[in-house]
């Protein structure tokens, strides 16, 4: 029988902790080792769906995977077996055969590793917290040793509440018997990284969790990329189902471009200066019918010498609200609009959700190109090959 290729499952913290980032950066790493051809890749339980062409839908991940490495991967359907959609944890709990739906959901994600027997490695990557798909049975540990994988366990940047994090993941990979190869320190505030690699090493983490035999391998301690994880003006209009795209000058790329922060612009007309407010890529958030202060906003942005403001949002827009003027004064700026219905307090607990939901998308090519460069510097890609079996 021919030796099955080991399989790296990438488990994190919590959703969003960068999972998807780290599987780009792996493969773009040792693809310089060993060839792209003999990488395999899947996505073994997915929650969140993006439509095929074909009107297929499957985990957006591996798209985006696909998208961006190239890997052999003529069928992306293959490599989503799981799909908990909409209603599939409803109907599973309140069903009364669970163990065949979950035997079914097995069978799926053995059918695909078959599919990718052929490879020298295969990447698994795991969805949300290591707990997440319990609740059919298949949480990312439980797949895992299904998938007879090692793990390497996302853990954010820090030092107290990095060490707690481990301690609760840990031990629930230790109560359900996982192998946990080692760790890769996310998101580290790059004034913050020296430190980290002198307080938190291997043989630190040895003495904390003396346990683990072998003990936890360190692949890398990340910094944190400006702009990776913030959402664009682009994917900002999808969270908001009724609203009004402002049609303004040449801003084609510039909805693609990741935004800063965002800035609800409160201050009367004499009192608001946007050079104290307002930084590139910023989102100002301002009401509809403020056509003094979105002049203003707009001669600001006209005069920024590079980089331009993010966008402009108005609320509490309706048919008569933004006036012919505000529209006017937007027609020829350089500045991604939209009109909104909601008041500033929804608005921004909106644009909150985007901020702290971010996923890659299929046109952030100019992010990816960041992670290759970030894993090319910050991964171990030669000592993570060996630990995990090549």
């Amino acid at each position: 029988m021919s030796r099955k290729p080991p399989v790296v499952f990438i488990a994190g913290e919590r959703q969003h902790a960068g999972k998807t980032v780290t599987s780009l950066g792996i493969i773009s790493a040792i693809s310089k080792i060993i060839d792209p051809g003999d990488i395999g890749y899947l996505k073994p339980v997915g929650q969140e769906m993006t439509t095929l062409p074909s009107g297929e839908r499957i985990d957006k991940d591996v798209r985006i995977i696909k998208e961006f490495t190239g890997l052999d991967m003529p069928d992306m359907g293959m490599l989503s077996p799981v799909r908990v959609v909409s209603g599939v944890t409803r109907d599973y709990i309140s069903g009364t055969n669970q163990r065949e739906i979950t035997a079914r959901f097995e069978q799926n994600i053995c059918e695909t590793m078959e599919q990718l027997s052929d490879k020298k490695l295969i990447i698994a990557e795991g969805t949300g917290h290591p707990g997440v798909g319990s609740v059919v049975g298949l949480s990312n540990a439980r797949v895992a040793n299904m998938l007879d994988a090692k793990i390497l366990y996302l853990v954010g940047g820090g030092i107290g509440r990095t060490i707690d994090e481990l301690e609760v993941d840990l031990s629930y990979f230790s109560h359900h018997h996982n192998r946990v190869a080692g760790v890769l320190f996310n998101k580290v505030l790059p004034s913050k990284l020296d430190q980290m690699k002198e307080v938190i090493t291997e043989e630190a983490l040895a003495r904390i969790f003396p346990e683990w035999d072998p003990m936890l391998k360190v692949f890398g301690y990340m910094p944190q990329v400006k702009y990776l994880n913030n959402p664009s003006m682009h994917l900002i209009s999808k969270y908001f189902q009724q609203h009004r795209t402002l049609k303004t000058g040449r801003t084609g790329q510039a909805w693609h471009q990741p935004c800063r922060k965002v800035k609800i612009i409160s201050q009367d007309f004499d009192f608001f200066n946007p050079e104290l407010s307002l930084r590139p890529r910023d989102i100002a958030v301002i009401g509809a019918g403020s056509r003094r202060r979105v002049r203003r906003i707009v001669e600001y942005n006209d005069a920024l010498p590079e980089e331009k403001l993010g966008g402009i949002i108005l609320t509490c827009a309706n048919d008569d609200s933004p006036a012919k003027e505000t529209l006017d004064i937007l027609a020829n700026a350089q500045l991604p609009s939209l009109a909104v219905q909601m008041d500033t307090a929804e608005t921004d607990a909106t644009l909150y959700k985007c901020f702290t939901n971010t996923k890659l998308q299929l046109y952030d090519k100019l992010k990816h190109q960041s992670i290759v460069s970030l894993f090319a510097e910050h991964f171990d890609a030669e000592r993570f090959i060996k630990a995990f079996g090549l």
